[in-house]
Formats: structure tokens, C-alpha cells, sequence
């Protein structure tokens, strides 16, 4: 079977796992990339010899791979989550925090900094940056949690577990 074939067969048996896992934390998109990594690492390890069905055997590295990466979105959100309030704790003005803590990327969006820093820096709540930049509390709330895991995975690069 083609590697375009299997995909293409087995994409919903993916989706129908990835709907499971959904609600934990790590994007859509990035559960159906893990799903399908496991079912490539399915195709690579499965032999006839297996006495079960290919689907059935798929399912197993598929929720496995989801699931390791549930995990580690859930490590890495509280490793963030410590470090950004010991940071805030720590030092007293806020252009200290911002160019020896947060360190933003200068590639980062302007708008992911400037939550970030509305939010570590000056102690706003979402409702209140939220009315300052003009836009919704769930659209705050969504550039925190990209830049977050725009700084996550800089912080993989760099230091990787």
C-alpha cells in the first residue's frame, strides 16, 4: 500500500482519535500531525505475522503518539507557567523582566509582545488588555497562548529535554 493510499484511508480513523484528545490542551492540527506520525510508525512496525488487523493495530501507535505529545504540552505549560511567576515575582520593574527574563524574540509578532507584556508586566487581566488593544478577551487569550508556545518551542531549540 502507497504511503498516499494509507493516509487517505485511514485519515478519518485518525480524526475519530484526535477528537478524543482535543480538549487537552494542544491544537487540532498538531493532534492530527501526531496521529499521523503514529500511523506511520504503525505502517513501519506492522507484519502479517501480527494476526490482527492493520486499523486495529494503527490505533494503538496513533493514541500513543497523541498522547505523548498531550503530555508534553502539559510539562512544558507548567514549566512556563512557573517561570513566568517567579519571573514577575522577582524584579521590580518591569524593563528589567522584559530584557532579562521574557527575552521576546525579535521575530515575534508585535502583538504576541505586546500581550505578553501587558500581561507579565504590567499585571493587566485579559479583560483589560482586552480594552486597551481593541480587541476581544478570547483573542487575547489566543496571542498569549501562541506566543507561549512560540517561546516553548524556542526554548526546545535551544535546551532540548
Amino acid at each position: 500500500m502507497s504511503k498516499k493510499n494509507i493516509y487517505e484511508e485511514y485519515l478519518p480513523l485518525v480524526l475519530d482519535i484526535v477528537k478524543k484528545y482535543q480538549h487537552l490542551g494542544v491544537p487540532r492540527d498538531d493532534l492530527i500531525q501526531e496521529g499521523l506520525i503514529g500511523l506511520m510508525e504503525a505502517e513501519k512496525r506492522f507484519d502479517e505475522k501480527f494476526e490482527t488487523k492493520f486499523s486495529t493495530y494503527a490505533v494503538f501507535w496513533i493514541k500513543k503518539q497523541i498522547l505523548a505529545a498531550v503530555e508534553k504540552e502539559q510539562k512544558n505549560k507548567e514549566v512556563n507557567v512557573d517561570f513566568l511567576e517567579k519571573t514577575a515575582k522577582a524584579k521590580p520593574t518591569p524593563t528589567i523582566r522584559t530584557s532579562q527574563y521574557l527575552n521576546l524574540p525579535k521575530s515575534m509578532p508585535e502583538k504576541e509582545k505586546k500581550v505578553l507584556r501587558l500581561l507579565y508586566e504590567e499585571e493587566l487581566s485579559l479583560k483589560e488588555i482586552a480594552e486597551k488593544m481593541d480587541i476581544s478577551r478570547e483573542r487575547v487569550r489566543q496571542l498569549k497562548e501562541k506566543a507561549l508556545r512560540r517561546l516553548r518551542s524556542i526554548q526546545n531549540k535551544e535546551y532540548p529535554i
